[in-house]
């Protein structure tokens, strides 16, 4: 407000130095000496005055600049990590997907392995099962058939055995 006062002193001080002067009268050169020096020293003061708000206003203005630059540095910052982040999430999804996929034509694969050698087991067992079979029938003729032969024989031994024991007993019974 101080300010403003002597501006507004020192513009009513600057329109009476723009009017024509009259003659200074004898007194009056020391008055306009005086008027001359207030009137430069409030030019000076607004001058001053007029600086410290440009200069207020240049800071001002800076410090928008920075601000302006701050936010936009953090804008661009926040959407390049949304950039990374959505870069990452993709990737992730992408790995993901490539996993699931070689887990499936894993357990394929491996499905497909055990159902082969499954089935080869099968085969070799019912093979197996079936060749023991055989050399059980097998055995089991064999043995029927060394069985009827035994028997044969041991019969054939004991009708001779019995015929002899006859032949003997009505022999001596004679």
């Amino acid at each position: 407000m101080a300010n403003e006062a002597v501006t507004t002193k020192a513009a009513g001080g600057r329109a009476t130095a723009d009017e024509p002067k009259k003659a200074p009268k004898a007194a009056e050169p020391m008055i306009d000496l005086l008027d001359e020096t207030q009137q430069r020293a409030a030019a000076a003061y607004v001058a001053y005055i007029e600086a410290e708000r440009q200069l207020e206003r240049a800071y001002k203005d800076q410090e928008a600049q920075a601000e302006k630059a701050y936010g936009d540095a953090l804008e661009q910052t926040r959407r390049e990590n949304q950039d990374s982040l959505s870069q990452a999430r993709k990737a992730y999804e992408h790995a993901a997907v490539q996993a699931k996929k070689a887990l499936d034509e894993g357990l394929a694969k491996a499905q497909l392995a055990f159902d082969e050698t499954a089935a080869q087991l099968r085969k070799g067992h019912d093979d197996t099962v079936a060749a023991a079979r055989k050399e059980h029938d097998e055995a089991v003729a064999l043995a029927l058939k060394s069985r009827e032969e035994a028997e044969k024989q041991a019969r054939q031994i004991h009708g001779e055995a019995m015929a002899h024991t006859w032949t003997v007993f009505t022999k001596a019974r004679r």
